[in-house]
């Protein structure tokens, strides 16, 4: 009797050791710096047909070891600062976080029965992703949802769920499969349960094909031209150029003024081919102070006569707080056809607290409402949200790429902040790639300045928002996840407690 009301049994599998192999060699393309979008519903599909025919202590270990492993490779090359010893730490670290949620389900699913076990596995996973980086300074790069970029259809269901919505989608298929898997595909048992499937995805797949091809953006474009001119990395900077500044000066200074002339001189080119609006990089313009001041006021006085909108990254060397030195010193300047400055924007992301309370500064132009955030910036849809709220119509995003690798994983996920947002993006990066990207997440145009000969990015970008749910909902769809783990863990310690005194009544008769 008590066997009949139980849950869920344990899965007998004799290749489970294969899926765990199979798991850990596509979670190296799940998260960090190399995602697929079909490495990520496989890896999950395969760790969880493990963990459920394993033991749960052995079965955790293993699959927890896995995850390490492959966060360890996936994320190696994000920060080459670090030594080699700081990297696997912080692959140790994200691994066992991020094998929580799988033991979680290990423990609560076996109280479960039916197309029910499902919803656990996806509920636990969103909500713990969730509650890890909501309010979390280290940025939402973790999140599995950005796994599925190039899912165009898909992805669209971030402009109401946000990121979490999409993390359950590929975590649900995960489950779905496993439990059809666990079925023995006996069309008899999952026939309801796959129809509910079936049908979800079926409007959520409607529902971005009908919003990519019916509701496009209003008419009406701005002509925006992104140049790049720094011609040294970022660790050539650090390591060869910044001590520079202390050691000679002068020398320094031979190096970093032809970089700021050349900056100078391609805003002239681009306003003469009919630039509305130009945009140099994060950092475009770093140097002593009186060097970047001296810069910034000639800046001025070509958007002034050019009648230009002027968009400019600076930095101050050294800055003025060595604690934060790429947050204080790390600023966005907008300056418009008048000459005036009408934005003078810090770095709020990568690491800091300024999430909590950062104000996103609007300008109103004839071409739409404009705002900006710096590189990293970007990773933060909670903060990046306000762009909606104050009806931004473009999002300009100077940057400039740590690593050669990150060019791809920046790019990957800057179209969610269009999408979740319906604004168009123009992100312009030093050692990266640059992007225009429509309201809708479509790229309209790129450049890959490693590769390129004239480094300048030209697009008419649409400028005219798009309404989104997520605009006014914001992060209800995670919050909904965290009550839904929640109600899955309390209602699997209710089920366990009834088995028990079931099981104690039966025996005693």
């Amino acid at each position: 009797m008590a066997k009949k009301q139980g849950s869920t049994p344990l899965v007998s599998d004799r290749l489970s050791y294969l899926w765990l192999v199979i798991a850990a060699v596509m979670l190296v393309f799940t998260y960090g710096m190399y995602r697929n979008l079909l490495a990520a519903g496989l890896a999950y599909i395969f760790l969880l047909r493990f963990m459920r025919s394993r033991k749960v202590g052995v079965g955790y270990l293993l699959a927890m070891a896995a995850l390490i492993v492959a966060n360890t490779i996936s994320w190696w090359n994000m920060d080459t600062s670090l030594p080699p010893v700081g990297r696997m730490i912080f692959g140790l670290i994200v691994g066992a976080i991020y094998s929580i949620p799988l033991l979680l389900d290990r423990v609560l699913v076996r109280r479960f029965r039916g197309f029910a076990t499902t919803m656990v596995f996806p509920v636990l996973v969103t909500g713990f992703e969730f509650l890890g980086m909501w309010p979390n300074p280290l940025t939402t790069s973790g999140s599995l949802a950005y796994s599925q970029h190039g899912a165009a259809f898909l992805s669209q269901i971030t402009s109401i769920t946000g990121l979490w919505g999409l993390t359950f989608l590929v975590t649900w298929f995960a489950a779905v499969v496993n439990w059809l898997w666990a079925e023995g595909m006996n069309w008899m048992r999952i026939r309801r349960g796959l129809a509910i499937y079936v049908g979800v995805m079926f409007l959520v797949l409607v529902y971005g094909v009908v919003r990519l091809n019916y509701f496009l953006p209003q008419s009406g474009t701005v002509r925006i031209h992104g140049v790049v001119e720094t011609d040294y990395t970022r660790e050539e900077w650090n390591k060869t150029i910044l001590p520079l500044s202390e050691t000679s000066p002068e020398q320094f200074r031979a190096i970093t003024q032809p970089t700021f002339e050349r900056y100078l001189q391609a805003t002239i080119r681009g306003a003469e081919a009919g630039a509305q609006i130009v945009v140099w990089p994060e950092l475009a313009i770093e140097g002593f102070q009186n060097d970047v001041n001296a810069t910034i006021e000639e800046a001025r006085n070509i958007a002034h006569r050019e009648g230009i909108y002027l968009v400019i990254g600076t930095g101050v060397v050294p800055p003025s707080d060595p604690k934060h030195p790429y947050l204080d010193a790390n600023k966005l300047i907008v300056i418009g056809p008048d000459g005036k400055i009408l934005v003078d924007q810090v770095k709020y992301g990568c690491g800091s607290t300024r999430i909590y309370n950062f104000d996103i500064q609007t300008i109103d132009t004839p071409y739409g409402r404009l705002a900006g955030v710096i590189c990293c910036d970007l990773d933060y849809p909670y903060v990046v949200r306000q762009v909606s709220q104050k009806d931004v119509d473009i999002l300009v995003v100077p940057a400039f790429e740590p690593t050669p690798e990150n060019l791809i994983a920046h790019s990957q996920m800057a179209p969610f902040r269009a999408i979740e947002n319906g604004v168009s993006i123009f992100r312009i990066t030093i050692q990266g790639l640059s992007m225009a990207i429509d309201p809708f997440g479509r790229e309209i145009g790129s450049m890959n300045d490693t590769a390129a000969d004239q480094r300048v990015l030209v697009t008419q970008l649409p400028n005219q928002r798009v309404f989104t749910i997520y605009s006014v909902v914001g992060e209800l769809f995670g919050w909904l996840m965290v009550a839904s783990m929640a109600f899955i863990i309390l209602w699997a310690i209710i089920r366990g407690r009834k088995s028990q005194v079931e099981g104690a009544s039966n025996a005693s008769n």
